[in-house]
C-alpha cells in the first residue's frame, strides 16, 4: 500500500523520477579543451580538461553538446523524453578525440596585417613574426592601405589602396613590398580580396554595379564576373566554395556558402544578430567567424555542417575581429581590444566595452574563458602591443 500511494503521488506531481545525461570526452592529449553544455546547465561553455560530467534533474526536450579541441570540433544533439516515474532516466554522450588533435598550436611563421595610427587614420601594411614578435613595416604612403592576404605560396599580398577622395583597388605585390601592381580599375569601390587556394582566381568585392557584391576573377585581373550580393569571401581549401557574409537575403548579417559557378548556395547561420568574417581551416573542415549574438564582438567555430557554432571567446565586453587560423590549424589569430587594469579586469567605457585599441593575438583554437569565472588558464597573446595604434586584418603563413 505504501508503494502504491508513493505512485500515486509521484503521478500526480509528473514524475519523481529525474533525467540525467553523462557526458564522456576521451583523449585531449592533456591540453585544455572546449565543453559547451549550456544546454543543459548555466553558464557551462568552459575550458577544461577531457573527463566525464554528468547534468542531473534535466527536464524532457532537445539538447545540443558541443567540444572543440584544436583540430577537433564536433556537436551532438539529443532529446530526452518526459522523467521516469522513478529511478533515474541517463543518456550518455561520448567524444573522442583523435590523438595529436588537440596538441599545442606552434608559434611559427609570419602574420601581415594593416595598422594605422589611432590620431590620424593612415593605413599601412606591417608584418609580425611570430615567434619572436619583431615588425617590419612594408608600405609607407599617403594611401590608405588594408586588407592584406598572403597568396597560397606565401610570395605575394593581396591588398587594396585607395582613400574614399582617390578611389578604392585591389592592387598586388611581391612579399617584400616591392613590384606593386593595380587588379582592378574602377569608379566605384573594389575591396576585399581573397585568393582562391591555387592562386590562379581571386574573389573580391565591389560596388561597381550599385550593390556590395563578390566578384571572381583571374590572378592579374583579368575575366572579371559576378557571383552573390555579400561580402567578405572566403575560398575554401579544396577551391569549390566560398563561404561569405550577406545581409541581402534574410535582412541581416548571416554567413551562406556557394559554389565557385554561382550554384548551391546554402545559410549556414540562423540568429538576428551579426554574424560576419568567415575563415577556413587549413583542413577545410571547420569555419571560425565573428559574432554579435551574445553582446560583444566574439568569435564562433563550427564543424561538421558547419550550421552548429560555438562560442570559444566568452568575454562579452570585449572585441574579437577578423579571426584567421594558424597553418597548423590549431590556433587562432585575430584583431582584438581588450585593455586589462592593475586589478586584472578589463578597463571599459560607459557603456561597458573594453578601452584600448585593437591589436594582434593568438589563441588556442578553444579559445578563452573571462565571464562569470575567476578562473582564466588561458590568456590571448598580445603580439603587437601598440597602445597609440589600431591593427586589423591578420593574414597567417606558415614561414
Amino acid at each position: 500500500m505504501r508503494y502504491a500511494a508513493t505512485l500515486t503521488a509521484c503521478m500526480a506531481l509528473a514524475a519523481c523520477g529525474s533525467n540525467e545525461v553523462v557526458v564522456e570526452i576521451e583523449g585531449g592529449d592533456g591540453q585544455l579543451l572546449r565543453l559547451d553544455a549550456q544546454d543543459l546547465q548555466m553558464h557551462h561553455n568552459r575550458l577544461g580538461k577531457a573527463g566525464t560530467s554528468t547534468y542531473s534533474d534535466l527536464k524532457s526536450g532537445d539538447y545540443r553538446v558541443s567540444v572543440v579541441a584544436g583540430e577537433y570540433v564536433e556537436t551532438r544533439r539529443l532529446t530526452l523524453d518526459s522523467p521516469p516515474v522513478t529511478g533515474v532516466g541517463r543518456q550518455r554522450v561520448k567524444f573522442s578525440i583523435p590523438s595529436g588533435a588537440n596538441a599545442p598550436f606552434e608559434r611559427t611563421g609570419t602574420i601581415l596585417y594593416a595598422s594605422t595610427p589611432t590620431r590620424v587614420r593612415n593605413w599601412d601594411l606591417f608584418t609580425v613574426d611570430v615567434a619572436s614578435g619583431e615588425v617590419s613595416r612594408l608600405t609607407d604612403t599617403y594611401e590608405a592601405e588594408k586588407q592584406p592576404k598572403w597568396s597560397p605560396d606565401g610570395r605575394q599580398i593581396l591588398f587594396t589602396m585607395g582613400t574614399v577622395m582617390s578611389n578604392i583597388d585591389v592592387w598586388v605585390m611581391n612579399a617584400d613590398g616591392s613590384d606593386r601592381r593595380r587588379l582592378t580599375e574602377h569608379a566605384e569601390r573594389d575591396q576585399g580580396a581573397a585568393w582562391s587556394p591555387d592562386g590562379g582566381r581571386i574573389a573580391f568585392v565591389s560596388q561597381r554595379e550599385g550593390d556590395v557584391a563578390i566578384y571572381l576573377m583571374d590572378a592579374d585581373g583579368g575575366n572579371k564576373r559576378r557571383l552573390v550580393e555579400g561580402r567578405e569571401p572566403a575560398w575554401s581549401p579544396d577551391g569549390r566554395r566560398i563561404a561569405f557574409t550577406s545581409s541581402a537575403f534574410e535582412g541581416n548579417d548571416e554567413i551562406y556558402l556557394i559554389d565557385v559557378d554561382g550554384s548551391g548556395m546554402r545559410r549556414l547561420t540562423e540568429h538576428k544578430k551579426i554574424d560576419q568574417q568567415p575563415a577556413w581551416s587549413p583542413d577545410g573542415l571547420r569555419l571560425v567567424m565573428a559574432s554579435e549574438r551574445f553582446g560583444g564582438q566574439e568569435l564562433l567555430v563550427a564543424g561538421g555542417d558547419l550550421t552548429e557554432q560555438v562560442r570559444v571567446t566568452v568575454a562579452e565586453n570585449t572585441f574579437e575581429l577578423n579571426p584567421a587560423w594558424s597553418p597548423d590549424g590549431r590556433g587562432l589569430a585575430y584583431s582584438g581590444k581588450m585593455k586589462i587594469g592593475e586589478d586584472g579586469e578589463f578597463v571599459t567605457d560607459e557603456r561597458g566595452r573594453s578601452r584600448g585599441t585593437f591589436d594582434i593575438y593568438l589563441l588556442p583554437a578553444a579559445g578563452f574563458d573571462w565571464d562569470d569565472t575567476t578562473e582564466r588558464p588561458v590568456m590571448p597573446v598580445n603580439l603587437t602591443r601598440t597602445d597609440d595604434r589600431d591593427e586589423r586584418s591578420p593574414s597567417w603563413r606558415a614561414f
